[in-house]
């Protein structure tokens, strides 16, 4: 119902325009939509679910037409003007999608090393955490706190307008070391 659900304001307005207030009523439409989507053994299966939830009250509306003792020439008329919003992106949106994805894979790719390994292979491979822990020769416990740090790595990134989370204190501490390392190691002209 996570699918359809969200819909059903969409469904209440369109039902809202149909002329035919006095053969069917809004709410029962409704709750005879649901009735007929819980009486299918899957839901799984439905490609759109919005333009399915439609077609199963537009089914509902014409069965309640039929029924109808007295029917008025509008109704009639507003069944022939069906027109089911398409749900399909246009191109500017899936661009827009296609960019925002490429930007949170560099961001997941600029997570530090292990953090980036556990949070992949939980939440976009969806592998158990234990399963992670073996792969990674770490414990439960350890995957855990590597996908919490991904996620609070990611929550910086939005927090900051999808500017590179700043970095922690230990993090600048480790660069200055090995910065300061290297300057050592160089060889004096």
């Amino acid at each position: 119902m996570h699918h359809i659900l969200p819909h059903e304001a969409a469904l209440r307005h369109w039902l809202s325009r149909r002329s035919a207030p006095d053969v069917f009523d809004i709410e029962d439409i409704v709750q005879e939509s649901y009735a007929v989507l819980a009486e299918r053994e899957r839901v799984d299966d439905i490609l759109n679910p919005r333009a399915y939830l439609f077609q199963v009250a537009q089914s509902l509306v014409v069965r309640n037409i039929r029924r109808a003792r007295i029917v008025s020439i509008q109704a009639v008329e507003d069944l022939g003007t069906v027109d089911f919003a398409d749900e399909a992106a246009t191109p500017e949106q899936s661009a827009i999608a296609h960019d925002d994805l490429r930007q949170l894979a560099r961001v997941i790719a600029s997570m530090p090393g292990q953090t980036r390994e556990a949070f992949i292979l939980r939440r976009i491979r969806e592998l158990p955490q234990r399963e992670i822990a073996a792969r990674m020769g770490i414990s439960e416990n350890t995957v855990e706190k590597h996908i919490v740090r991904g996620i609070r790595w990611l929550d910086r990134w939005f927090a900051s307008g999808g500017n590179p989370p700043a970095k922690t204190s230990s993090q600048l501490e480790r660069e200055r070391r090995r910065a300061s390392g290297r300057a050592r190691n160089q060889p004096e002209h």
